[in-house]
């Protein structure tokens, strides 16, 4: 099993093609529509569908990495699926296969032990521990902890190009420890700030709200991403809103919107 799964880490990065993708934004429709016939879904739906078949709350990681994406989705696996039950979130980018990421959560009584991988020691806390592993070029990255009754396994790709190493796998998985430990979400200021500058701006309320990650573009530069729905008599459309703003001052920058 432990075999199957790190060989099936490796094909998912991209080293080889896969087909559990689920394009989000390519015009690639045949290979898109292939991609949800194999299983996979959108990110949402496999967390929503996880959350019921294990009756707990799932948390991601509120920071992302700062770089592109092109493609999100996930999976809720079963135990028909010849793996242990998880849910699985991937992001990728269509023209820069190096830009990959994965968060996989698997519940306390499903932990991966992982054995026989070379792991270094991590503290993200006072309270918590991880372990990272590097691979071998072209493999892959993986940075592994527990938190609220899931074990967490972050992946990403580990090629020459790659932009995410193990400081940003850590500040990712501190990102989430802060945000459960603490008494609101990290990004909960900037979601109120996103909810009530749409409605002024639109002139409609909000029915519905996805906090969709935050991307730490530099020491200066920090975003955090929502989903809105907003409905007016008839009229219904969704809102991406970014909200700009200095990682250290929380000045903010700019709010960008961006209609569905």
């Amino acid at each position: 099993m432990l075999g199957t799964l790190l060989f099936a880490s490796i094909l998912s990065l991209g080293i080889t093609p896969v087909a559990d993708q689920v394009t989000m934004e390519s015009s690639d429709f045949p290979f898109q529509q292939a991609i949800f016939e194999s299983g996979a879904e959108l990110a949402e739906e496999a967390i929503r569908a996880c959350e019921k078949r294990f009756g707990r709350e799932i948390h991601l990681p509120p920071q992302m990495p700062a770089v592109a994406f092109t493609h999100r989705y996930g999976r809720c696996y079963g135990t028909h699926a010849g793996l242990d039950e998880h849910l699985e979130i991937h992001y990728r980018n269509e023209f820069k296969p190096e830009n990959d990421y994965r968060i996989e959560l698997y519940p306390l009584e499903n932990r991966q032990q992982l054995e026989h991988l070379s792991f270094q020691a991590l503290k993200l806390t006072e309270q918590t521990a991880a372990k990272y592993y590097r691979g071998p070029l072209n493999t892959l990255q993986l940075l592994v902890f527990e938190k609220a009754d899931w074990q967490y396994l972050l992946t990403t790709a580990n090629q020459s190009s790659t932009e995410i190493g193990q400081r940003e796998l850590t500040e990712i998985a501190q990102s989430l420890i802060h945000a459960v430990n603490g008494k609101e979400p990290a990004f909960a200021k900037w979601g109120t700030l996103a909810v009530t500058e749409t409605k002024r701006k639109y002139d409609m309320d909000v029915v519905d709200y996805l906090y969709m990650g935050r991307t730490k573009i530099s020491s200066v530069l920090a975003e955090e991403k929502f989903k809105l729905w907003l409905k007016k008599g008839n009229l219904e459309i969704g809102v991406y809103v970014t909200v700009s703003y200095h990682p250290v001052t929380d000045r903010i920058l700019s709010i960008r919107y961006e209609e569905i």
